[in-house]
């Protein structure tokens, strides 16, 4: 409430915080509306008011979990780690998933990926579930009844496949990667539409159209760079074949995944999936492949 030695309106609040600004300040200051050399913020309370010449932006976006639930397909690479911030900055909370295959992926890819989780907890409300899938055989199977050209295509379909019933399982409504157009052979247009449509769930892809570098800025914002950059494959980059389709074709992909029961597979990798809970004492009771 005003009274009269307080001024009640917004333009009277204004004049009088003007005014004394004017008045001591060492600088010789001219009235310019429109570029302002300083920027006063007033902010009235019941109990006090608050004036401040320095606004500090915080992260943005909405608090996690009012977005519901998705499931981050974590590589333990730059790009996987920067989408699952993106989205929790959205108000969307998250489990993750990570594909191992032992013996060809060892311990140190698996510590790398839960470090980076263990960065991602910090955005959120201190814990997040990690889901690891021993992909050793069904990988191998892949590779042995497929061309080369279309072994990468038709493993990133069967990770689909396995990432859709594990979100479904643990009520996630999305699924998440890091996927970028253009950045690999898997990420093109043509690929992403060949290996989406073996699921129905919605992926979220928000680095999509950023390049290298605006994800890398993002990932030492967050902290995650070193830790992605450490020399420890997964097992998408462990297989790279020499010269991978950039333009697959729906019919080929499915003609080589017909050669063998890869549902059983799959089945397999769903039942043997290796459940650790991310959080401040995680690695005193992790368990690796």
């Amino acid at each position: 409430k005003s009274d009269k030695n307080f001024p009640g309106s917004s333009q009277e609040i204004n004049r009088e915080i003007a005014g004394y600004i004017f008045h001591h300040t060492t600088k010789k200051l001219k009235v310019d509306v429109h570029n302002p050399a300083i920027l006063a913020t007033v902010e009235i309370r019941y109990d006090a008011i608050y004036v401040m010449d320095n606004i500090i932006k915080g992260a943005g976006g909405y608090p996690v979990g009012v977005g519901g639930k998705a499931l981050l397909m974590m590589s333990g690479g730059i790009d996987s780690p920067v989408a699952g911030y993106l989205t929790l900055k959205r108000g969307v909370d998250l489990e993750c998933i990570h594909f191992a295959a032992p013996p060809y992926t060892n311990q140190l890819a698996q510590e790398k990926v839960f470090d980076l989780v263990d960065k991602l907890r910090h955005y959120t409300h201190g814990q997040i579930k990690v889901h690891v899938i021993n992909f050793t055989k069904l990988q191998l199977a892949v590779y042995d009844h497929c061309d080369e050209s279309y072994a990468m295509t038709v493993m990133r379909r069967m990770m689909y496949r396995i990432s859709e019933r594990i979100a479904h399982k643990n009520n996630c409504l999305a699924l998440v990667n890091g996927e970028s157009i253009g950045q690999v052979a898997s990420q093109t247009l043509n690929s992403m539409q060949v290996i989406n449509e073996v699921v129905r769930i919605p992926v979220l892809r928000p680095v999509l159209c950023l390049d290298k570098l605006e994800i890398i800025d993002i990932a030492n914002k967050i902290d995650t760079y070193e830790i992605s950059i450490r020399p420890h494959e997964d097992c998408c980059t462990i297989f790279t074949p020499k010269a991978p389709a950039t333009k697959p074709k729906s019919y080929k992909a499915e003609a080589f995944e017909k050669e063998f029961d890869f549902e059983k597979l799959i089945e397999e990798c769903i039942e043997n999936d290796e459940e650790i809970v991310v959080n401040n004492t995680y690695k005193q009771n992790i368990e690796f492949f």
